[in-house]
């Protein structure tokens, strides 16, 4: 059997003026017996490391190797002088945990635009500036500069937009995703860089779980800010696992990948929806291998538009449905240019054109509803 100790001290992270360190810490609400999930948030040691119980941060020490972002499974063997985890085999059902993403993406399949829309909006309240004081203003600073990073707009366009914004958000590699569906392994930050999106959210989260879990120093208006903001962070970290969760099933069951782009606006943060499936089958050494790429996109003046593209080593096949004729003649006229761009590129285009489709919401309807994860009848099977 393999333990975890919880020695009676405050959270290293918090200074004892936010948190009135000068008691030993306690743990409300956890009782002998109990089995609870822990979230390994930082290593400080061969054994030494931070932890989260209950949305609360402690600093522990483990008998066994673990890294930041693992996910285990502990049983409460003692509380009092000091509280002690033993570590269950087994963990929690990965089945189950995969459903409960799945259904999650499937009911709210706009999270992330509104994820990104409330986040802009908290991290640059004018309310944020009473809560400097508890939390680290670098943290904030840090966090609303990514942010703006992760938003298609005429600033980020010029870059490697779509490879950083993979990373910059916080999803796994694609070696950590297959550990998760095959049960090994839990959600985790183990094998992704240290600066994004979900790191600094699950950093953030455990912090204001503290605060709000010693709430002498606040006052009403701060304690109502800090639970607000502690629930849109919670909900924050949900939308991106899905995220994982999704690009998972799809993989395992069709060898495709969906990635989900915030993009600005005149009137506000919109998805395009990139589905991605690689044939490995196709390609050969030396040789390129053979994609096929749908947009789907809903534009504030264009409307709504899919756009079907293959890429069969040099060769490329592409075209975009518009729902109006005038808008498939304004987009067909910059075609041309297009073409003559790519030709020069070395591309072999053999198709490159815009019709008008014929019911473009009934279409995108009908390929989503093909999909694994947006189908109920697979999503049970993970229950």
């Amino acid at each position: 059997m393999s333990f975890i100790f919880v020695p009676t001290i405050s959270n290293p992270k918090l200074n004892p003026a936010q948190i009135h360190g000068k008691n030993p810490i306690t743990f409300p609400g956890i009782s002998i017996g109990e089995i609870l999930e822990a979230g390994i948030i930082d290593k400080m040691g061969d054994e030494k490391m931070l932890i989260t119980l209950k949305g609360v941060s402690m600093q522990a020490d483990s008998e066994v190797q673990l890294n930041a972002g693992d996910r285990i499974q502990v049983k409460v063997e003692t509380v009092h002088p000091q509280l002690v985890l033993r570590i269950v085999e087994g963990g929690f059902s990965e089945e189950s945990d995969l459903a409960s993403y799945l259904k999650w993406h499937r009911s709210n399949p706009d999270a992330l635009s509104n994820m990104m829309t409330e986040a802009i909006r908290q991290f640059n309240s004018a309310d944020l500036g009473k809560l400097l004081r508890y939390l680290p203003r670098a943290d904030f600073q840090k966090i609303f500069t990514l942010l703006k990073s992760l938003l298609y707009s005429a600033e980020t366009k010029g870059s490697n937009f779509l490879a950083d914004y993979l990373s910059k958000l916080g999803l796994t590699m694609e070696s950590q995703l297959r550990k998760v569906a095959e049960g090994r392994s839990n959600i985790g930050n183990g094998d992704i860089q240290a600066a994004n999106l979900k790191t600094l959210l699950t950093e953030l989260s455990s912090d204001l779980h503290n605060l709000l879990m010693n709430q002498d120093s606040l006052d009403r208006e701060e304690k109502i800010a800090l639970a607000g903001l502690s629930k849109h962070v919670d909900s924050s970290i949900k939308t991106i696992e899905s995220q994982q969760i999704i690009n998972i099933v799809l993989q395992e069951a069709e060898n495709k990948y969906l990635f989900q782009i915030p993009i600005v606006f005149p009137d506000g943060i919109r998805k395009g929806d990139i589905f991605v499936e690689y044939d490995r089958s196709s390609k050969n050494e030396g040789e390129k291998g053979q994609y096929r790429i749908i947009f789907f996109l809903s534009m504030d003046i264009l409307g709504d538009m899919i756009i079907n593209a293959e890429l069969k080593g040099d060769k490329i096949d592409c075209v975009l449905k518009c729902a109006d004729k005038n808008v498939c003649d304004l987009i067909s006229s910059s075609l041309i240019e297009l073409r003559k761009s790519l030709l020069a590129l070395g591309c072999k285009i053999d198709t490159l054109n815009c019709v008008k489709g014929l019911d473009l919401e009934k279409e995108k309807l009908d390929y989503y509803q093909d999909r694994a994860v947006f189908n109920s009848e697979v999503i049970d099977l993970f229950a």
